[in-house]
């Protein structure tokens, strides 16, 4: 008890140092407001897929594969949904009319998310995870998760995450109770306490095909040889708007396997190919960002007034009309041109002596 406690207390002070010290490195103040404003687009995308193998004459079989998927993003929450199922029956003697068919594969997956958005590259979520796998002893495997998400690269076609945190696991083993290769009666069921660490990659190379893959890991903190390796790789290929192809693969690895058969496995695989039918709400950009800007179009309109300035400047022009009154001096100056006839009397003396 005393060692998964110190396990988990140290996995929790590592979080919160790691988390801390990351927050705490922006290269300026508004770069980390920036970053602590922002949120996730928003989404809506549902899926489902369905595929179907059948073989008839020497062998008789059947195969059945489907799976769901839904997600939605709205302000900091996300909420998703993910289901798979493979079913099988085969008649392994079809020669013999005494026997019929079998099982031959059977389980299912499933798990419900949620996600808080601290920003748009960090979150912090709480999972719960259904497995129904008799083929490799397990009638029922609960799991509850719950740890934080890191965003290394997001973009519009290119997505690169991890995940830390803690799982609890629930089994429950089939048969119930179980023997061992002494014969000696096993617990129906165990509990196991372990760290969970998780990287994804999702990258859209083009309109026709994507690429996804995620591996993790889960450590036994009571038995340190028990470790859970869990791989989901896929690509789909559109076919159009609506359908696609997928094709899918599984693979499950426990280092300590379901206790009781000495032949099983410590690695399940399943490969399907399916058809999906695929839809999903995109996040519509903000129209409200150009309607904004259009008041700054009009700043022209209103530097019209400084054009009326030279209409301004026409009585100036008007000076020369108020020079006129100056051009009549020349008609003030005729008196002194009557000059002569005063000088008159002076011509009379001379005329006296031509008299004499």
């Amino acid at each position: 008890m005393r060692q998964w406690t110190l396990w988990a207390a140290t996995c929790a002070v590592l979080m919160a140092v790691t988390s801390t010290t990351a927050l705490a490195q922006p290269d300026d103040a508004a770069a980390f407001q920036e970053a602590h404003e922002d949120k996730p687009d928003e989404v809506l995308t549902f899926t489902a897929s369905l595929g179907l193998v059948y073989a008839a004459g020497n062998t008789s079989a059947w195969t059945l594969n489907g799976g769901t998927q839904f997600r939605i993003v709205r302000g900091r929450s996300a909420f998703s949904l993910d289901w798979t199922l493979a079913y099988g029956r085969a008649d392994l003697t079809p020669n013999d009319d005494s026997t019929g068919f079998v099982d031959t594969v059977r389980n299912s997956n499933a798990r419900a998310r949620y996600d808080f958005y601290l920003t748009r590259m960090d979150a912090l979520f709480v999972a719960l995870a259904h497995r129904w796998d008799t083929f490799a002893g397990l009638d029922t495997r609960l799991q509850a998760q719950a740890g934080y998400l890191r965003n290394f690269i997001q973009r519009d076609k290119l997505r690169l995450w991890a995940e830390v945190g803690y799982d609890f696991t629930y089994d429950n083993f089939d048969p119930d109770p179980l023997v061992d290769g002494m014969g000696m009666m096993l617990d129906g069921s165990q509990n196991v306490h372990a760290a969970r660490a998780y990287v994804g990659y999702d990258n859209k190379i083009n309109q026709l095909l994507n690429v996804t893959l995620g591996v993790e890991a889960l450590f036994n903190l009571q038995q340190g040889e028990d470790v859970r390796l869990n791989l989901d790789a896929a690509m789909v290929s559109s076919l159009s708007e609506l359908f696609k192809v997928e094709v899918k693969f599984k693979l499950l690895f426990d280092n300590v396997p379901v206790q009781g058969d000495p032949a099983r496995s410590k690695v399940d695989t399943l490969l399907t190919v399916n058809l999906v039918f695929s839809w999903e709400q995109e996040a519509e950009p903000p129209p409200e960002e150009p309607a904004a800007e259009e008041p700054p179009a009009e700043e022209p309109a209103a530097e019209e007034p400084p054009a009326e300035e030279p209409a301004a400047e026409e009585p100036p022009a008007e000076e020369p009309a108020a020079e006129e009154p100056p051009a009549e001096e020349p008609a003030a100056e005729d008196p002194p041109a009557d000059e002569p006839p005063a000088d008159e009397p002076a011509e009379t003396p001379a005329e006296e002596g031509d008299g004499v």
